[in-house]
């Protein structure tokens, strides 16, 4: 029985961490060096690769709530597009506005249904919201950034990413805990993915603009779900959403940083979803024993 169960406490930990990692690590390599594409095409092979593993019934087209996330990675490259191509404000924010609001409403709305379209729509459009402030943000450290010279190997540029990075693996554990170990699996997933990632970014200086934003999707949906799906309570849900501004909010407040200062951003966004993790797995505890 004992063995049973390290080998499935293994494999979780294969399918978890292990094998995204691994996946986004090479197609980070692949696109970003080799082919000269973008090379945050390797975090979402890698979550493509967790996701397979993780929901074994995964079918495209979608069936279930979690099938979208497919969906959702084609969305998130093509609001990527968008926002690098069009040019003009007002027209670019109102197509990131409408393709962050088709994710989630396909994420939520197969659950939600039930309660009519306005509900669905209302919580489309609010996570969306969400998202385009996050990408207002983002656009502001752009402009900062492109005015002012980095340094050779500057941590900077991967903050974002890094943020979203620890925002996803802070809430694992407690989605885990209080309300799906698949989902919580998926947000560990995203964060491997995410850590391949930037450290591909780094070494190779592949990082590109505004390559946060499909992550944000998915982590988006990830946490919404939780609440959604998985019955973890809404305080809990905006605590944990809103971890993931610490970081590009210290960015847009700190203008041109050097290593030491990323550094430091990026300890205080470990510490805060540190403390939101600790919180939140205090009020989602479950009463009856876990084994």
């Amino acid at each position: 029985m004992y063995e049973e169960a390290s080998n499935s406490t293994v494999l979780m930990l294969l399918h978890t961490a292990v094998y995204p990692f691994l996946a986004a690590l090479i197609v980070s390599i692949v696109a970003g060096k080799l082919l000269r594409a973008s090379s945050y095409l390797g975090y979402l092979g890698g979550f493509i690769v967790g996701l397979s593993l993780i929901h074994s019934g995964l079918s495209f087209p979608p069936k279930q709530a979690i099938d979208y996330y497919s969906i959702t990675v084609l969305i998130g490259i093509v609001s990527l597009f968008s926002l690098v191509t069009i040019k003009q404000p007002v027209i670019r924010n109102s197509a990131g506005f409408i393709l962050f609001g088709l994710s989630f409403y396909l994420l939520l709305n197969p659950v939600l249904k039930h309660s009519g379209p306005i509900v669905s729509l209302s919580w489309a459009a609010s996570c969306a919201f969400i998202v385009l402030l996050y990408q207002l943000i983002q656009q502001k450290i752009q402009k900062t950034a492109d005015q002012k010279a980095q340094p050779e190997r500057s941590i900077s540029p991967l903050l974002l990413p890094i943020g979203l990075m620890v925002t996803a693996g802070a809430a694992a554990p407690v989605i885990s805990i209080g309300g799906s170990l698949l989902i919580g699996q998926l947000l560990g997933a995203l964060g491997a993915a995410l850590f391949a990632y930037v450290t591909i970014s780094y070494f190779t200086k592949t990082t590109q603009s505004q390559t946060s934003i499909p992550a944000l999707l998915i982590l988006g949906g990830l946490i919404t779900q939780s609440h959604v799906l998985a019955d973890i309570p809404l305080n809990v849900m905006l605590m944990l959403a809103a971890s993931s501004f610490i970081t590009p909010i210290a960015v847009a407040l700190g203008g041109r940083l050097s290593n030491r200062q990323s550094i430091f951003i990026i300890i205080g966004q470990i510490v805060i979803s540190i403390l939101i993790s600790g919180l939140s797995l205090w009020l989602v505890w479950p009463e009856s024993s876990l084994y």
